[in-house]
This record gives structure tokens, C-alpha cells and sequence, in this order.
């Protein structure tokens, strides 16, 4: 079990959760178009996917902070099902840490508003289609920046731009999750799981789409890391073909000696 793994994802997503929250909280207290306050919102999520990508958190763990990226990977043989598992529990925790950390410091007119809901005039199926290819996009965002050694170590900022824009254009109409973490967050800190299956459900079927779609397009290549900082010396659980891979699973009496 690689318990320091999963103890970043948890705090991880518990970090950004909160930085998206307190966006949220300041949108609250003000009068803006709502194209305004959606960009505000992503550019707050964004940033506490930045500031968990490139620390030693995201160095260590991927910083994958989101099931559905987790899941994609492991789709793909990059991860172990019990890493899987323990990274979705953590992810999940850390999420509800996070969002219960930002309703105990803020004092929010309406925590309602934090919630992740579909759009009033939407039909359900519209919400259910467009978080699913939303996601899907990021992912495959993510996969393709990872699988390149020059682009590689900007994965974290090309999948933070992707979130601001996908918020802009879709809030309205899904609140743009993207992360049923995110959204299982809040909705279990508020005890409101009204529509929350919608989320669950386009995650996981926008993390296989992502999946089958690379494999399709690159040939049956798989992602060539699993980290969104991108390659990192030191511990790493994951299955890449990289330098730096199964570190984590190797005994201490299984690695070479320099002597």
C-alpha cells in the first residue's frame, strides 16, 4: 500500500477544492455577468490544480486529484486496481475535507450556491451529454500533453486553461464538474445528492471514452506518464515505461546497489 500516495491525492484535492470554493465565496459577494463570475470561478479551480500539479504533492502522487483522471489511467494499465481504489477513496475525502474547511472559514449567503447542478431551462440528457464529453476532452487534454517529453511538464497548465474555458462555456448548463469528487464534495458537507448520479455516471463513461479514443488514435499506446507535473525523480507507483516507474514496488533488497 502506498499510503504517502494517497495521503497527497486526499490533501491534494482537499487544497483544491477549497481554492475553487473560495472563488465561488467571492463571486458570491458580487453584482457581475455571469460570464464573469464563471471565468472567476475557473480561473479559482484552476489555480488549486496548479498549486497541487507542480508541489511536492502532485510531484509525488500525480496530482491527479480527480476520479475520473484515476480511473482513465488505470483503464489503461497504468495503475494497480487497489492504488485505483485507494486513490478514489482519498480523492473523495479530500474533497469533503476541503469543502467542509471553506463553509467553516467563510460566511457564505448561500451555500447552495456550491453546489454542482444542471442548468433549470437544460434537459437532464443535454447535462448528462455535455459533462461526459467535457470530460472526456480533459482527459484526453491530459493523456496527450503527458505522452510528449516537450510538452510533458505543462500538462498542468494546458488541463488548468482547459478548465477556465470549459467553465466560461458550460457552467450554465452543467456547473462544468468534471470531477465527481468535486462534486460529491459539497453536495455530502450540504447532505444535497439531488442529481448527483448524473455526475457520477458522465465521469466514468467520459473516462473511458478517453480512453478508448487514445488508444484508437495513437495505435494502442498508452500514456508514456502518469504524473501531470509530468516525469519526476523519486518514489512513483505508476506502470509507465518511463525511467522512473515501479520505484514504489520494488523491496528495498530488490534495488541495485551503487557498490
Amino acid at each position: 500500500m502506498n499510503w504517502t500516495e494517497y495521503f497527497c491525492e486526499f490533501i491534494g484535492t482537499a487544497i483544491h477544492l477549497f481554492v475553487g470554493l473560495t472563488g465561488i465565496f467571492l463571486v458570491s459577494l458580487l453584482t457581475t455577468a455571469a460570464f464573469v463570475q464563471y471565468f472567476i470561478i475557473g480561473v479559482f479551480f484552476a489555480l488549486g490544480l496548479l498549486a497541487v500539479v507542480y508541489s511536492p504533492l502532485g510531484k509525488r502522487s500525480g496530482g491527479h486529484i480527480n476520479p475520473a483522471v484515476s480511473t482513465a489511467f488505470w483503464l489503461n494499465g497504468l495503475m494497480s486496481g487497489v492504488d485505483t481504489i485507494a486513490y478514489i477513496i482519498a480523492q473523495f475525502s479530500g474533497a469533503v475535507f476541503g469543502a467542509w474547511a471553506a463553509f467553516a472559514l467563510f460566511n457564505w449567503p448561500n451555500p447552495m450556491t456550491t453546489l454542482t447542478l444542471p442548468g433549470m431551462d437544460y434537459p437532464l440528457l443535454l447535462v448528462l451529454v455535455v459533462e461526459t464529453v467535457i470530460t472526456l476532452a480533459l482527459i484526453l487534454t491530459i493523456f496527450t500533453f503527458v505522452s510528449s517529453n516537450r510538452s510533458g511538464k505543462l500538462t498542468g497548465i494546458a488541463a488548468s486553461g482547459y478548465i477556465i474555458l470549459t467553465t466560461v462555456l458550460f457552467a450554465a448548463i452543467s456547473g462544468a464538474s468534471m470531477n465527481p469528487a468535486r462534486t460529491f464534495g459539497t453536495a455530502a458537507v450540504l447532505l444535497q445528492f439531488r442529481f448527483i448520479l448524473i455526475y457520477f455516471v458522465a465521469s466514468m463513461l467520459g473516462a473511458y471514452g478517453a480512453y478508448m479514443l487514445f488508444r484508437k488514435g495513437s495505435g494502442g499506446a498508452k500514456p508514456t506518464c502518469s504524473k501531470l507535473c509530468h516525469k519526476t525523480k523519486g518514489p512513483c507507483l505508476f506502470k509507465c515505461e518511463c525511467e522512473f516507474s515501479h520505484n514504489c514496488e520494488l523491496p528495498p533488497a530488490a534495488k541495485k546497489s551503487p557498490f
